[in-house]
């Protein structure tokens, strides 16, 4: 893979939790995540904070967590900035087949979305190791979809990766542990984005720094999945398809 003249940067484990306190906060893992698509949101609930991240992450809620108070077959979290219901029955995120325990309702002003939470209760079977193989189009990260002056785009080829993240280039090789892909050290261009785009950058190759499990489901897309909400959605790459 051809990369534009820039400086290269080599990402291991060790460098990408040094990079800031975005993957640090992500190894001390939330008491209660949920997540939503159309459009993708993703909710943390700690002992302390919620926190909410939505529209392309152009919108951020945090607040002091407080007490829930018990509601219809769940329980309900209520401040000033923030409402969330979380109801419990099983509940499908609509994209990776995965089913959830919980569907949750996030009310922020007039505007209400709908998502499920809770740790994953059934997943799809893993699909063959060659299933990757080929172009893909990242479709989201984290469930929010990719944007940027570039298509977010990954492809296996024999024991190489190589992609986009929407902004820079990255590259390196890959292979299968115990049925886990895992791949690195990934080398990537260093060139300056917008930065939701840049944040997007961080998740896709903090994604790809994790031992990851890949599924298919009915509408034919990969699903990558790591710890907690960690998960890359992979379309074909068809020509002209974005």
């Amino acid at each position: 893979m051809k990369f534009a003249p820039a400086v290269i940067l080599i990402f291991t484990a060790p460098a990408l939790l040094l990079t800031g306190t975005a993957f640090a906060q992500r190894e001390r893992a939330p008491l209660y995540e949920a997540v939503g698509t159309e459009p993708g949101w993703t909710l943390a609930i700690d002992r302390d904070l919620i926190r909410y991240v939505g529209d392309y992450g152009r919108t951020r809620v945090t607040a002091s967590a407080p007490e829930p108070r018990p509601s219809f077959n769940g329980r309900r979290y209520v401040t000033d900035r923030i409402i969330v219901d979380i109801t419990n029955v099983r509940c499908s995120d609509g994209m990776s087949d995965r089913v959830y325990p919980d569907k949750v309702t996030v009310t922020i002003g007039r505007r209400t979305v709908s998502g499920c939470g809770g740790a994953s209760i059934a997943a799809p079977a893993p699909a063959p190791a060659s299933a990757l193989s080929g172009a893909w189009r990242i479709e989201s990260v984290g469930g929010l979809p990719t944007r940027g002056p570039k298509l977010a785009s990954v492809t296996f080829t024999g024991n190489r990766i190589g992609g986009s993240t929407g902004c820079n280039n990255f590259g390196g090789t890959y292979r299968f542990e115990r049925g886990f892909l895992v791949t690195g050290p990934l080398m990537a261009t260093q060139m300056g984005c917008q930065p939701g785009v840049m944040t997007q950058e961080l998740a896709i190759l903090g994604a790809f720094n994790q031992r990851l499990s890949v599924s298919s489901n009915r509408s034919g897309k990969l699903v990558l999945s790591g710890r907690g909400q960690t998960r890359l959605v992979l379309v074909p790459a068809f020509s002209g398809r974005r």
